[in-house]
């Protein structure tokens, strides 16, 4: 099956897969593949059209994956509104046709509570585990991918189960949130209600879920395009390129400290009066250039 694009909304289905806002897809050849909300998909990108086989309804997946993959976002306009400075603009040429994902929230929770203090290749194996201990087997073209695990299936897990999966000091917090999801199933729909601040606020309430954390669900699940999300990489490239100045350091062995709540606020409210309501999206640009840019730099 095929899924024509619009020509005035462009999209690029590498750079959007590959910028490190979901961690279940994996590219072989030119084709990703990838277990979405049950959805096996195979999809690879031609110009104006993305190719793409399933397990499931060739037509449903077609609907799926324009919601799933933003393509209803008018993205000139967004690009347009946060193309403030050369920085920025540098992403926007480098990876035009980047978008923000919409996610399933329950699987975006626990992925990101997976995905503290630690690199993408480490949350992507953590959460293969994950599906294939307790999600369910799905054979397609020969090949077995497994579901993300439902509420119930990680609330009823065992402690050292959930260890055994790679999660560390994070399985405490994957048990005790699907504990509370599973006791509220109803939680993360009313969530969607909310707006950005009680959103937040409910968010981290969550076994697991901090400042950077909460952002990315509300950004990534709950259609909050105003969420800012800050990690060492966005940190850097804030000070470097909008702050103008070091970030805080230990003065006897100029490490960085620790990002602080505080600090934490004055950065998203920073982007806040730059970026605009989308900020999210400038967000995710500027995570995936500074990534790329200091990858480069590392490989000589």
């Amino acid at each position: 099956m095929e899924l024509k694009l619009d020509e005035t909304r462009p999209f690029n289905l590498d750079h959007t897969l590959s910028c490190g806002q979901v961690f279940r897809w994996e590219k072989i050849d030119r084709w990703w593949e990838g277990v979405v909300e049950g959805n096996v998909i195979r999809i690879t990108q031609e110009r104006d059209r993305l190719l793409f086989r399933t397990n499931h309804s060739a037509e449903d997946c077609a609907e799926f994956l324009k919601n799933y993959l933003r393509l209803d976002d008018d993205l000139p306009m967004i690009l347009s509104s946060i193309d403030k400075d050369s920085w920025v603009n540098s992403a926007i040429q480098k990876f035009h046709g980047l978008r923000l994902i919409r996610q399933n929230p329950w699987e975006c929770l626990i992925s990101y509570i997976c995905a503290t203090n630690t690199n993408i290749p480490a949350i992507k194996n953590r959460i293969l585990e994950l599906s294939k201990r307790f999600g369910d087997e799905v054979t397609f073209e020969d090949k077995v991918f497994y579901t993300f695990p439902e509420p119930q299936e990680l609330a009823e897990a065992d402690l050292d189960e959930l260890k055994s999966c790679g999660l560390g000091y994070r399985a405490k917090y994957v048990l005790k949130t699907a504990k509370k999801i599973k006791a509220s199933p109803d939680l993360l729909k009313a969530f969607k209600s909310l707006e950005y601040e009680e959103l937040r606020k409910g968010l981290l309430s969550l076994a697991g879920v901090g400042p950077k954390v909460a952002d990315c669900i509300t950004l990534f699940a709950f259609d909050k395009l105003e969420a800012f999300p800050i990690d060492v990489w966005v940190r850097r490239v804030m000070y470097q390129r909008y702050l103008k100045k070091e970030i805080p350091q230990y003065p006897k062995t100029g490490r960085a400290k620790p990002l602080t709540g505080s600090e934490y606020d004055e950065l998203r409210s920073f982007a806040w009066r730059y970026f605009g309501k989308y900020a999210g999206y400038a967000q995710q640009y500027l995570f995936y250039h500074i990534r790329i840019e200091e990858s480069r730099r590392m490989s000589g």
